[in-house]
């Protein structure tokens, strides 16, 4: 059911694109939420858990996670944190998605072993953060002439990523290392990925530097409700 969700939820929010327009500083505010709010999960959730399976060894897989994203965000051009990028012409950027592809299924891999139903607040973050990055990349097609269903088209080939992930685990848990190491290692990962992306998110400046008291209440309301779905 996790690995379905998570494809509905991020083919959906793609083609939410071609409906609504979104302004970049209300998709600021979003992203700012959902960057707490993952931020927040990996604080008083997944790392916690991560370090109980692994032990020290958690810390080694939480910066392989980090250094994936910076690898994986060469390619995609940091779209994953809201930075949406014009194609220029009507050709489907490989690289792009070849990034983001991999962001996605590396996000699904907890969602397919045995342990899966036990991440219910892991699901509810990487939702909150996917499907805005969904509707970016929408957004970033329908800006470069793609039709509805040539989007939706390539909207499905990214969507599959994370239940391609969830797939992954449930038939390599417990076949190359024990499922409560996969596990760990999996979530440590995320950890290192989330952490990047988060803090990236968060700490980017406004304008000038400005205060900006939405975004500050956008995020304090994802630390609060990260704390609470724990």
């Amino acid at each position: 059911m996790e690995l379905v969700i998570l494809f509905v939820c991020a083919f959906v929010g793609g083609l939410l694109a071609w409906a609504f327009k979104v302004s970049k500083e209300n998709m600021k505010i979003v992203l700012a939420f959902s960057g707490a709010f993952m931020l927040g999960l990996s604080f008083f959730h997944v790392l916690p858990e991560s370090y109980e399976l692994l032990g020290a060894n958690a810390g080694i897989w939480v910066l392989a996670g980090f250094m994936a994203q910076i690898v994986l965000e060469v390619l995609s051009k940091g779209m994953e944190h809201g930075h949406a990028h014009a194609l220029h012409g009507k050709s489907i950027p490989v690289a792009l998605f070849f990034g983001l592809g991999i962001h996605a299924l590396l996000e699904g891999l907890p969602f397919g072993g045995e342990h899966a139903h036990q991440h219910h607040s892991l699901l509810a973050g990487v939702l909150i953060h996917k499907v805005p990055v969904a509707f970016i990349l929408g957004t970033v097609l329908r800006g470069a002439d793609f039709s509805i269903a040539k989007g939706a088209l390539a909207l499905f080939g990214f969507a599959a990523m994370a239940p391609l992930g969830g797939l992954i685990t449930h038939f390599m848990e417990g076949q190359v290392i024990s499922v409560g190491d996969f596990q760990g290692v999996i979530l440590a990962v995320l950890v290192g990925i989330f952490l990047h992306i988060a803090t990236t998110i968060i700490f980017e400046s406004d304008k000038g530097h400005a205060f900006n008291l939405t975004k500050l209440v956008a995020i304090l309301l994802g630390f609060v409700l990260a704390f609470v779905a724990v």
